[in-house]
């Protein structure tokens, strides 16, 4: 079993659905298509498997008309896509609480941030406004501008070779365990997020931010 990497962290990789705001497809149909519709157009209908070749930048008019094709049975279904397209911005509910801080602290120490997410790159340069601090990232991979998409270890390698980053220095974060997985297998440092609180512990232990003052 190979040993996890150590040593100095001298970057910082952020997700962004999740991690920096909070993603919830729901959100995107709620009032317009009741719950259970909705359950079992996410489930039987394969929402988010379809939604990974957005994410992978192909055009949506050749998403959706495949579902369609797919799906001859169910145009509700394919309604219920394009609706959540069409609304996509409202599936956006929020900041992760305390992250703002947290990245404002970070960029305070002058630790280099940047950005490795999964993200239809249209609807990116909407989202990307709802985190002002992203324009002082280092850089910042998109899938859908790549048609690469995480876990596929090709757009951790684009992002190390991009912006010459080290894998045993550079710390990735992410909520999602099979993403983190494929992080730790190219020897990237990693954190599995689950709040700004234990992300921000961690970055203290590591020496990214400097520890609270004593009282």
């Amino acid at each position: 079993m190979t040993a996890p990497p150590t040593g100095p962290v001298n970057a910082v990789v952020l997700d962004y659905g999740n991690v920096l705001y909070t993603w919830d497809p729901v959100a995107a149909v709620a009032g317009y298509v009741p719950l259970d519709a909705w359950d079992e157009f996410a489930t039987d209908g394969g929402f988010l498997a379809w939604n990974e070749r957005l994410d992978l930048g192909q055009p949506f008019e050749q998403v959706l008309s495949d579902y369609a094709r797919t799906h001859p049975d169910r145009p509700d279904w394919t309604e219920i896509l394009s609706l959540y397209r069409e609304r996509f911005p409202s599936s956006l509910t929020g900041p992760v609480p305390g992250m703002a801080a947290l990245l404002n602290d970070l960029l305070e120490a002058g630790v280099p941030l940047y950005g490795l997410t999964n993200f239809d790159a249209e609807p990116f340069e909407q989202a990307r406004l709802l985190v002002p601090q992203l324009e002082r990232f280092t850089g910042i991979v998109v899938s859908g501008r790549e048609h690469l998409a995480k876990p596929d270890a090709a757009i951790f390698e684009l992002l190390l070779q991009r912006y010459g980053l080290q894998a045993r220095s550079t710390l990735f974060v992410d909520d999602s365990a099979p993403n983190i997985r494929a992080a730790g297998d190219l020897g990237l440092r990693t954190h599995h997020f689950t709040g700004a609180g234990r992300l921000r512990a961690e970055l203290v232990e590591l020496g990214l931010l400097p520890a609270p003052r004593q009282r």
